[in-house]
């Protein structure tokens, strides 16, 4: 450009800039003027009272808080599928009302936090706080839901159980004395740990269950030590030995528990543990009975056994508590597990090991369970029949309740179920005794009978039941003879009558028809030796010259139906009890001549048992 271009532009550019002032200048003074007339009117208004100054501000407040609250709750509800996939990671809960629900919220970049609303001592909500940050690496137990781990050997898991939950409702608390505004509310809270899994051996040969490298859980109650484990101060921290795969115990807390999952180092062996972890201010999620057993033995054959609960109530069997218990499901199941199978070694305990790693177990189509009232007292109980076993091989029975019987599972008080000690039994070497029960004459038989093979279950049945029953009808016309009805004066007793004398007779009657069998080869001096006479199941047979073949007791069945129909071979026999004798002669008519075998005979030893010498199951 030229210098004359320039210089124009120049002084163009310097009247603007006059202009502009003088703009600004004018704008000022009718700005001044403007605030001097507002201030003029302002100061003739009325002014408000003091406490209105705070008002406008609290309402707002309050306005904007349930504004959020109400946004929150309809974020949670549009989007809970993705919230609830991204929960278990985050481990933390947003709650925005004082009941039970709550409300998984991803907290994003500040995961970490725990928001809680918080409520006052006297129930009343006063917002949503930000309690603490949780401890990085701690996982959180909410109140009866279990929840799975796996620690490797030589290392900690941590986990948590907010006061949240703590302070839930419940009728566990205690309250310290003296009460008063600042005292102390300590809840009960049930710790239950199963170990599902253990660490495989190193050594083929090693005993696994001896040698297992311990679980320990340490219990913290103190925010100082939200991590405890090895190497932590004692006196914020209690440790428990995990026994036989199951460890539960109590805390009384105000505010947080702690926990702390080790499984300890071993060169012996290698891998993880897997477990089970659960917290409620309820119950014991899982179970471990300390009473003692609840399963009996009855009896088995060579592949199967029975089982029954103990009595599940003492009411009477003509009232409606009786027939209730006899409508119920089944709530009782059982593990049966060979001894010599180290699967469950050192995890008797677990109800999640033994669901994984028994032979026979819940839900297994091995075990029939049904309700009865044979046995002692006639009261309802449960009978557990067992299949699928080996011949002549031990086992450890389990007895277990699958939840609280009720229900199962997460969220249920007691839903991880209830173990008791096992009981080992014993399955028959021979195979010519066969276990029956649910007869429907001899309905308190419930034993191992002789047999054959070639028999099934339910024509074994039926051969000794019909056999049983068409010997009672004989009898009934006998007592149909007896004045049941009579007067006092005329009664043949003032103490029993004709219903006692019926049920005697039956009792008696398929004690001896049905004998209760015993292998062979088994050396009990209770045992009586029968039917040596003939072949046994092989084909083979003992020596002509046997003294068991010609001794006539025991050269033959009590019962002949037996060696001409069912031919069961030799077999040895646990004798009925005396007692079964001498209660028939006690409540029969003495017009009917019953009499049992003289205590000093060789009748008794051949005929009946003295039940010192038997079970009280038996006798």
């Amino acid at each position: 450009l030229s210098k004359k271009s320039i210089r124009m532009r120049q002084l163009l550019g310097g009247r603007r800039q006059k202009k502009a002032s003088i703009h600004t200048e004018s704008q000022n003074e009718s700005n001044a003027v403007k605030r001097n007339r507002i201030s003029t009117e302002l100061s003739m208004r009325p002014k408000p009272a003091p406490w209105l100054c705070c008002f406008a501000p609290r309402i707002s407040a309050i306005i904007y808080y349930y504004i959020v609250s109400l946004a929150l709750w309809t974020t949670d509800l549009g989007y809970a599928a993705d919230l609830t996939s991204l929960a278990p990671e985050i481990h933390s809960n947003l709650t925005i009302n004082d009941g039970d629900s709550h409300f998984p919220f991803p907290l994003g970049p500040y995961n970490g936090l725990v928001i809680e609303d918080d409520v006052n001592d006297a129930g009343d909500l006063r917002g949503l706080d930000i309690v603490r940050r949780a401890p990085t690496g701690v996982s959180s137990l909410d109140n009866n839901q279990y929840q799975k781990g796996e620690v490797k050997l030589g290392e900690t898991q941590w986990w948590y159980f907010s006061k949240n939950s703590v302070n839930g409702k419940n009728t566990n608390k205690i309250s310290e004395e003296p009460t008063s505004d600042n005292s102390k509310h300590l809840e009960t809270v049930f710790i239950s740990l199963t170990a599902c899994s253990k660490p495989s051996s190193n050594k083929a040969d090693s005993d696994s269950a001896q040698n297992l490298p311990h679980l320990e859980v340490y219990i913290s109650a103190s925010e100082s030590l939200q991590k405890p484990g090895p190497g932590q101060e004692r006196s914020n921290q209690t440790k428990y030995l995990v026994e036989e795969g199951y460890m539960g115990t109590t805390v009384e807390a105000e505010g947080d528990v702690y926990i702390g999952v080790v499984a300890h180092n071993s060169t012996e062996h290698s891998g993880s543990y897997s477990y089970e972890l659960a917290a409620s201010v309820d119950a014991f999620f899982h179970s471990l009975a300390d009473d003692p057993a609840f399963l009996y033995f009855v009896d088995s054959d060579m592949h199967s056994a029975l089982f029954t609960t103990g009595n599940l109530t003492e009411a009477e069997q003509d009232s409606q508590s009786y027939s209730n218990w006899m409508g119920m499901a089944p709530s009782y199941t059982m593990f049966a597990n060979n001894i010599n199978d180290t699967a469950i070694s050192g995890l008797h305990h677990s109800s999640c090991a033994l669901d994984r790693f028994a032979q026979i177990g819940k839900g297994d189509r091995n075990i029939n369970a049904s309700m009865t009232s044979r046995g002692p007292g006639n009261k309802p109980k449960e009978q557990l029949y067992v299949t699928g076993l080996n011949q002549s091989s031990t086992y450890e029975g389990i007895l277990a309740l699958d939840g609280n019987s009720t229900g199962s599972r997460n969220g249920v008080i007691g839903g991880g179920g209830k173990i008791w000690k096992p009981i080992t039994f014993s399955t028959k070497a021979d195979g010519n005794c066969a276990l029956l029960y649910n007869l429907s004459f001899c309905n308190e038989v419930a034993y191992a009978v002789p047999s054959n093979p070639t028999f099934t279950l339910d024509s074994l049945r039926s051969i000794y039941d019909d056999n049983a029953a068409a010997l009672y009808k004989n009898f009934s016309y006998s007592l149909e003879q007896i004045q049941c009805n009579a007067t006092n004066e005329t009664r043949f007793s003032l103490a029993v009558g004709c219903d006692d004398c019926a049920r005697a007779y039956k009792q008696w009657l398929c004690a001896v028809t049905i004998p209760r069998c015993e292998d062979f080869s088994s050396t009990g001096t209770f045992l009586q030796a029968r039917n040596a006479g003939q072949k046994f199941i092989n084909g083979t047979s003992l020596s002509d010259d046997h003294t068991l073949r010609l001794d006539p007791s025991t050269n033959r069945s009590r019962n002949l139906l037996i060696d001409k129909e069912i031919r069961p071979g030799p077999y040895k026999e646990i004798l009925p009890c005396e007692d079964t004798c001498y209660d028939l002669v006690k409540s029969c008519p003495a017009a009917l001549d019953f009499r049992c075998p003289q205590a000093d005979g060789s009748l008794l030893r051949t005929a009946n048992a003295v039940p010192t010498i038997l079970s009280p199951a038996i006798g």
